[in-house]
C-alpha cells in the first residue's frame, strides 16, 4: 500500500518565517530600549534630516519605526518559492505574520512597562495605534485572498472551505468582527461612542489571540499564543491586585468652567513622581463593564505631601462624570514626567492650556521648591486659559508652599460680564472635541475696557481672581513664545534646559516648534483622545 503525505512539502514552508519574525520584533525591542538611552533627546546639529532622524528615532515616530521593522520583516519574506507557483503559501505568512506581531503589539502596550526602562506608557500609544491598524490590515488581506483563490479554483466549493471546515469558519468570523472594528475605529464612529469602540476593541484583541490559535494551520500555541497569553495574564493581574477603592470626597464646578475633584489621599502610593496619571473605572472588580469599559486616565494635580488627591478635568456633556456618593476603582498609577527631566532640569518653563494644569501644576510646584538650589537657575509657568471659569479650579486648592512669581496667566477669551451667565464656556460645550479644550481664536477686550481706560467689573473679577494665583495676567493677548519666554534659553545650558507642554495638539505643535528652534529639551502631553 503507498501513503502520501496528508500535507503539501509547503504546509510547514512557514514555520521558520513566522520564528524569524518573532526574534525582529524581540531585536527591535531591544534596539528601541538601547535608542532611548543612546539617542539625544534634543536636537544637537544643525542638520535638518539628521535632525529629523534624531528625533523620530528617540520620539518613536510610527512613520520611521514601522518603516524599519517593515523592511526587515519583508526582505525574507518571498524567498525559495515561487509566488506564482505557491500563492496561498504567501497569503499564508501574511496570516501568520499577523499573529507573530500581535505579541509585539501587546507588550508595547504593557502599563507599567518596566521592561522597557527610559519610556512613559503614553510615549508607545502612537505605534501601538498605528501597529495595530496594521495587524488588522495583514489579517483581512490574508482572509480575503483565500476567498478569491477558493472562487477562483475550479472544482473547489467555497461553501465547503468557508462555511463546513470549522477551522476557517472560525477564521471567517475573526475577520468579520475585524471588520466591525474597523467601521467603529474611525473616527467619528469612536467620538459618537468611545465605549462601544473600546469594547469591540478589547473583544476583539482577545479574539485575535485564542481565535487565531485554533483557526491557524500549522499550529501558533508555541510560543506565540504561549508568549501572548503571559501578557494578557499580566494585564489581569494588574487590573486585579494594583487596584484601590475610593469614595468621591468632593466635586467642585463653576458653570460650565473646569471641575476640580478631590479623592483621598490613598488614592495614591505614598511615594509618586509629579505629573503622575491614574486610572479610573466606575465599576467594581466583579462587574463584567469593569473588564469590558474603558477606565478613565487623568493626571494628578497633587503631589506626595498633599492631604488629598486631586484633579483637575473638564467634563463633558454625555461624556464620563464623576458623581458624589459612587465608589470608584482606580487603576494602577503611572509616571508620565521622565527621571532625566525631574532630576537633571536648571532651566524649567511649563506652558499649558485649559485642564493641562493638571500636568503643570505639580510639576511646577515641583521645581519651585527646588527654587534657591544650585539645582534651578529658571523657572516659570504659563497658563492659557479661555474663561474666567476656569481660575476657578484651582483658587481653592492648598497652593501655600507654591511660588507665583513666576507664574503668568493669559486669558484668551472676552470676560464674561457679571450679567453674562453662559460667557464662553458653552462654545467649548458645543465644540466638545474630548480634550481639545483651547480656543486660541482670542476676541476682543474693547468691551471690557471703560472710557478712561480702566477694566470693567467682569475684566477686573478676572484680575482679582488671577492674582490670588499668579504673578500677571494677560487679557486677550497671545503668547508670544519668543518674547514670553525670552529669558528661559541659554546657549550654555541647552542639555538641561526643559519645556514642558500639556494642552490640545495645536499649543503642543507651537511649543515644539520652538524647543526645535531653541535645540532644547521637550517634554509633552496632549489632551486629546
Amino acid at each position: 500500500m503507498q501513503l502520501f503525505p496528508r500535507h503539501g512539502e509547503t504546509h510547514f514552508a512557514n514555520i521558520n518565517y513566522g520564528l524569524y519574525a518573532l526574534a525582529a520584533s524581540v531585536v527591535y525591542v531591544l534596539v528601541i530600549i538601547v535608542v532611548r538611552r543612546v539617542v539625544p533627546s534634543r536636537q544637537k546639529t544643525n542638520s535638518k534630516w539628521k535632525n529629523y532622524i534624531i528625533r523620530n528615532l528617540y520620539y518613536t515616530s510610527p512613520l520611521l519605526h514601522l518603516s524599519v521593522l517593515t523592511i526587515a520583516l519583508a526582505i525574507p519574506f518571498v524567498h525559495h518559492y515561487s509566488v506564482k507557483e505557491n500563492v496561498s503559501l504567501y497569503v499564508k505568512r501574511l496570516g501568520r505574520l499577523s499573529y507573530v506581531l500581535v505579541s509585539l503589539n501587546l507588550f508595547i502596550t504593557i502599563r507599567p512597562n518596566f521592561l522597557m526602562p527610559g519610556y512613559q506608557y503614553l510615549d508607545l500609544i502612537p505605534l501601538h495605534k498605528w501597529l495595530s491598524r496594521g495587524i488588522v490590515v495583514l489579517a483581512l488581506v490574508h482572509g480575503v485572498a483565500f476567498i478569491i483563490i477558493w472562487v477562483l479554483r475550479p472544482n473547489v466549493s467555497l461553501i465547503d472551505k468557508a462555511i463546513k471546515n470549522v477551522w476557517n469558519l472560525i477564521g471567517v468570523l475573526l475577520s468579520i468582527l475585524l471588520v466591525a472594528l474597523v467601521a467603529i475605529s474611525l473616527k467619528p464612529m469612536r467620538r459618537f461612542s468611545y465605549n462601544t469602540f473600546y469594547a469591540i476593541h478589547t473583544i476583539a484583541s482577545w479574539a485575535m489571540v485564542y481565535l487565531t490559535a485554533l483557526h491557524a494551520r500549522p499550529g501558533v500555541f508555541i510560543p506565540y499564543t504561549i508568549i501572548n497569553s503571559c501578557i494578557l495574564l499580566l494585564q489581569i493581574l494588574s487590573k486585579c491586585f494594583f487596584t484601590r477603592p475610593v469614595d468621591l470626597v468632593s466635586k467642585h464646578k463653576t458653570h460650565e468652567g473646569l471641575c476640580r475633584i478631590v479623592l483621598p489621599r490613598n488614592a495614591m502610593p505614598e511615594h509618586f513622581s509629579p505629573g503622575s496619571h491614574l486610572r479610573i473605572s466606575p465599576y467594581r472588580k466583579l462587574n463584567p463593564l469593569y473588564w469590558l469599559l474603558p477606565s478613565h486616565p487623568y493626571t494628578v494635580a497633587s503631589l506626595p505631601g498633599d492631604q488629598y488627591v486631586e484633579l483637575v478635568v473638564r467634563e463633558h456633556s454625555g461624556g464620563f462624570e464623576f458623581e458624589h456618593g459612587r465608589r470608584y476603582t482606580i487603576q494602577n498609577f503611572y509616571r508620565s514626567v521622565s527621571g532625566d527631566s525631574l532630576q537633571k532640569a536648571k532651566r524649567v518653563a511649563l506652558v499649558c492650556g485649559g485642564s493641562g494644569i493638571s500636568y503643570a501644576l505639580p510639576i511646577y510646584r515641583y521645581f519651585s521648591s527646588l527654587n534657591g538650589n544650585s539645582q534651578l537657575n529658571y523657572i516659570k509657568l504659563i497658563w492659557l486659559v479661555r474663561d474666567l471659569d476656569d481660575l476657578a479650579a484651582v483658587q481653592d486648592m492648598d497652593l501655600a508652599d507654591m511660588e507665583t512669581s513666576t507664574f503668568e496667566i493669559f486669558l484668551t477669551k472676552a470676560v464674561p460680564t457679571d450679567d453674562a451667565v453662559e460667557g464662553g464656556s458653552e462654545i467649548v460645550m458645543q465644540n466638545n472635541d474630548n480634550f481639545d479644550d483651547l480656543d486660541f481664536e482670542l476676541e476682543s477686550f474693547g468691551d471690557q475696557v471703560d472710557q478712561n481706560g480702566g477694566l470693567l467689573e467682569g475684566a477686573k473679577k478676572a484680575d482679582k481672581l488671577a492674582s490670588k494665583l499668579a504673578s500677571n495676567i494677560h487679557l486677550g493677548r497671545r503668547l508670544d513664545w519668543f518674547t514670553d519666554l525670552a529669558q528661559f534659553v541659554e546657549p550654555e545650558e541647552l542639555d538641561n534646559t526643559w519645556l514642558f507642554l500639556c494642552g490640545p495638539m495645536g499649543l503642543i505643535n507651537a511649543g515644539k516648534q520652538f524647543g526645535r528652534d531653541n535645540k532644547i529639551n521637550v517634554s509633552t502631553e496632549v489632551y486629546a483622545l
